[in-house]
């Protein structure tokens, strides 16, 4: 295999990591076992810099998933999972960077203004655009993302409660 034929093969495990669904990690591994593993695969052995950049796809796409549930402009596209995904992929996602020895503190400023920005500009838009409780998870799991982010239940908006729903259980996550 040619240096240009490696590289290319990189850079398509890159896209299908950087693209996957869900669950960025598993499609990571599944890249690491074709590129090193499977019988039917290259074989080949990775530096370090390589399977760095393979956990960067994995790393942004996280940081897309959890961005996007929290990201008011896509409330009424099917893409939307809500506030209660943002949290269950927080928590993927935490797990991905310790088990893979990485840190990514930069991600919390972003997670952080658009948590506050969705919540702002949510309530502004409750009971018109968006419906009256438009934040599909519970206060305390709202807080926990909040939490999670460096957000002090202060900066939230002082009524944030009315628009959380009772019972998550009963919304789709």
């Amino acid at each position: 295999m040619t240096e240009e034929e490696r590289r290319a093969l990189l850079a398509d495990e890159w896209l299908i990591i950087r693209d996957s669904g869900e669950i960025p990690e598993i499609t990571f591994h599944s890249s690491l076992y074709f590129l090193t593993e499977e019988k039917d695969g290259p074989c080949l052995v990775l530096a370090d810099e390589e399977i760095r950049n393979l956990q960067n796809a994995a790393i942004q796409r996280y940081n897309e998933i959890i961005l996007r549930d929290i990201t008011l402009e896509n409330y009424h596209k099917t893409i939307y999972r809500g506030v209660r995904r943002s949290l269950y992929n927080w928590y993927r996602y935490q797990a991905f960077l310790l088990r893979q020895s990485v840190v990514d503190a930069a991600f919390l400023e972003t997670g952080r203004k658009a948590l506050l920005h969705f919540l702002e500009q949510g309530v502004a838009s409750a009971g018109q655009e968006l419906p009256e409780k438009f934040i599909n998870c519970s206060l305390e799991e709202l807080l926990e993302l909040a939490g999670a982010f460096g957000v002090s239940p202060g900066r939230l908006p002082a009524n944030i409660a009315q628009f959380c729903v009772q019972n998550p259980q009963d919304t789709e996550p």
